[in-house]
């Protein structure tokens, strides 16, 4: 998907300085797509390239003074991994905007959008400095430069997400994002397997079984022995069970104690330690060899820790930031609560270890609304069923005719989860940049958004983004000269 940031500026950029500051930016390495298209289509006009600065003059001066939209809007700089764009205001208050579009893979992006606004400010300042001297070799007055101070555009979005991070004392400290034991490496690979329905569903057993003592009972029982023993080994290995040994009387059946592994009973046998029960050596009482669930294990399952930490991981594979993710603790029977700030849209995620029926669809909707949120996507790894899908529907027909976001996501198990907020979060993306880029689009010819989304999607092909460089060299050769 296509992330988009850009900074806004009060400073008005007058129409004859549009033209140098894109030349003065085309200096630094940046080339102006737009301009160079129609620096093409003036070569072609005349036959050759000598008069093109004429030409592109002459059509400037018209546009301005008798068109119906400035000559130049702004303009799209592309890159190999990210895209630049700037948007000139109109000259009454309409101030200056610039930005990045990038995706998952692009490093560093706001190195890179910063780096692009301190290029436009110095290209502004070179664009004015040269034509104060022009009209001052002309007798006019000079013209005085002002300066560009940037600032971040705060969305709507990026605030509901720092509500939702503080409300409560316990919002952001949630232990679904940090559960108590186990490093930061056996916490992933435990999220990795509790995704398994079936390893859930055997440790879940394997707490109840603990908390009634039952635990070499239900380990001995049923079939699928090295089944089991592999599942247990790969819980083992990411810390949400531990191997035991328990020793017990024989006579009486009374627990005596219980050890780490097998190595530490041969180590107390060999000691000729005796029963405090009934004074039998150590070695003569029954040993039994249990799996008891982590304090990590009770957190993730309890709190829908895992469901959680799952989804957050898929989101930033996707892209979206860790910092734009907050998390409020879940409740005891498995539900949680999430905010992210998908290109400017607050999505709020409902995450149901469970089946979600329609009382958990009340609580979201209500959920929704208290987080300000403008779309809702519901996680649930059970069933989502049929009255609550009903209650959802109609909550996004009422807002759609309110002239609201339609957008309701249902996912039913995390095996569909992956695609199905690919594609939500993607088509949030387009509508972003559709809206940010849209007083491009005059200017191009063509929707500037969509063909930026469509150019990373054949740029993440192989061989794609050399060959259309290739193609867009070819065909703009020329154009992209100096005049």
């Amino acid at each position: 998907m296509l992330f988009i940031e850009s900074r806004t500026a009060d400073t008005n950029v007058e129409k004859s300085l549009r033209t140098p500051l894109l030349k003065a930016l085309q200096e630094r390495g940046l080339v102006p797509l737009i301009r160079g298209a129609r620096l093409h289509f003036f070569e072609q006009a005349l036959a050759g390239a000598e008069r093109v600065a004429d030409f592109e003059r002459a059509v400037a001066e018209w546009s301005d003074s008798e068109g119906d939209a400035p000559y130049v809007r702004g303009d799209v700089f592309v890159l190999d991994d990210s895209a630049h764009f700037i948007v000139f205001g109109e000259d009454t208050g309409g101030g200056l905007s610039a930005g990045i579009v990038y995706d998952a893979e692009t490093t560093d992006p706001a190195r890179k959008l910063e780096a692009f606004c301190r290029n436009v400010e110095e290209a502004f300042e070179a664009a004015a400095r040269d034509a104060s001297a022009t009209r001052t070799r002309e007798g006019s007055n000079g013209l005085e430069a002002k300066r560009v101070e940037w600032r971040e555009r705060e969305t709507h979005a990026r605030e509901a997400v720092k509500q939702f991070a503080g409300v409560g004392s316990e919002a952001s400290t949630s232990t679904q994002t940090t559960p108590r034991g186990g490093n930061a490496a056996e916490r992933v690979r435990a999220v990795e397997i509790l995704e398994d329905a079936g390893a859930r569903g055997f440790l879940q057993s394997l707490s109840e079984a603990h908390a009634d003592g039952r635990v070499a009972e239900m380990l001995s029982a049923g079939a699928g022995g090295a089944e089991r023993e592999g599942l247990v080994a790969r819980l083992a290995g990411a810390g949400l069970v531990k191997r035991e040994v328990q020793v017990s009387c024989r006579k009486d059946g009374r627990s005596l104690f219980r050890l780490p592994s097998p190595d530490a009973l041969a180590i107390v046998t060999a000691s000729n330690a005796i029963c405090s029960e009934c004074g039998a050596a150590i070695a003569d009482e029954r040993a039994e060899e249990l799996v008891t669930p982590t304090a990590l294990a009770s957190t993730m399952l309890k709190d829908g820790a895992w469901l959680v930490n799952s989804l957050r991981s898929l989101l930033v594979q996707i892209g979206i930031p860790e910092g734009e993710i907050a998390a409020r603790n879940s409740t005891e029977d498995g539900e949680a609560q999430m905010l992210a700030n998908v290109c400017g849209e607050p999505f709020l995620f409902v995450l149901r270890d469970g089946d979600f029926n329609a009382t958990d669809a009340r609580r979201a909707v209500e959920g929704e609304a208290q987080a300000h949120a403008s779309r809702l996507v519901v996680v649930a790894t059970g069933k989502i069923q049929d009255d609550a899908r009903a209650r959802l529907r109609e909550h996004a027909r009422r807002r759609s005719r309110a002239g609201g976001a339609n957008d309701v996501v249902l996912v039913e198990g995390l095996d569909a989860a992956s695609g199905e907020l690919r594609q939500s979060v993607e088509r949030v993306s387009l509508e972003a940049l559709t809206r940010e880029l849209y007083e491009l689009d005059a200017s191009a010819g063509f929707s500037v958004g969509y063909a930026l989304a469509a150019r990373f999607r054949l740029a993440q092909r192989k061989g794609a983004l050399q060959d259309l460089a290739a193609s867009a060299a070819g065909a703009l050769a020329g154009s992209l000269r100096e005049f």
